[in-house]
């Protein structure tokens, strides 16, 4: 499947998700910390061998009004999120200290601009409060279509290589993509239809837990190596 066809199955997937089972979630997560706003879509990106993973998007301090508590999606609406997601990829450290990553210390022609997404597209800063939203048996059937709604995306698509840049996003990656979860891999290779993703898993670049001079390297390192094993150099 091609990489548009992909994507508009995957946002598709995420506006019916929320017109159905917003209200529902938000009943369930009454008592959590997290109060769900307006979902994150997958902003269509230029074609890329190479994708780049996040856990989730943080919420802003002070969102934009119309990221709000509703199930209403209007077409409207969907288009000014993904404008204002596409504003935050130009704008944004995390996604400007990834490109840096890949152009100063990758350094492959081929992979300077990774594919962005986030493996959850539900707003929120505070990561623990969001795994144990997460974890909540309430909101399982939810998170299972969330976590559905990525793996078809994937396979529709089969990139060459998945950076996994968040040590909890690795954690659930694996537990989608393969049997379980191997905190002692950093690669892992993914294999449908007789295609291959190599996934490489890894902490943050930017913030607060991000990777220091040593990891970055060697995570540099592992991913120049994936990609010249792949392309026989």
């Amino acid at each position: 499947m091609s990489y548009k066809n992909s994507v508009d199955e995957y946002n598709n997937s995420i506006r019916d998700l929320w017109k159905t089972e917003f209200e529902n979630v938000i009943k369930a997560s009454n008592n959590s910390k997290v109060k769900l706003t307006q979902p994150c879509f997958h902003v269509t990106q230029d074609e890329s061998p190479v994708w780049f993973f996040g856990m989730n998007p943080s919420l802003p301090e002070s969102p934009k009004e119309f990221i709000s508590q509703t199930p209403d999606l209007t077409d409207n609406l969907i288009e000014r999120l993904i404008k204002e997601q596409e504003e935050m990829h130009g704008n944004l450290q995390y996604f400007l200290k990834a490109i840096e990553f890949f152009e100063d210390e990758v350094g492959i022609d081929e992979l300077l601009n990774p594919i962005f997404h986030d493996l959850y597209p539900i707003r929120k800063t505070q990561q623990n409060e969001f795994v144990q939203f997460l974890k909540d048996h309430d909101n399982k059937d939810f998170c299972e279509r969330l976590n559905n709604a990525t793996k078809e995306l994937i396979d529709g698509i089969m990139p060459d290589i998945i950076v996994v840049a968040n040590a909890k996003a690795s954690e659930f990656m694996q537990k989608i993509f393969f049997e379980g979860f191997d905190n002692k891999l950093t690669k892992r290779t993914y294999e449908l239809h007789g295609k291959k993703t190599d996934m490489i898993f890894s902490s943050m670049l930017s913030g607060q837990r991000a990777l220091d001079t040593y990891s970055r390297s060697r995570l540099a390192r592992e991913i120049r190596e994936t990609w010249n094993s792949r392309n026989n150099k």
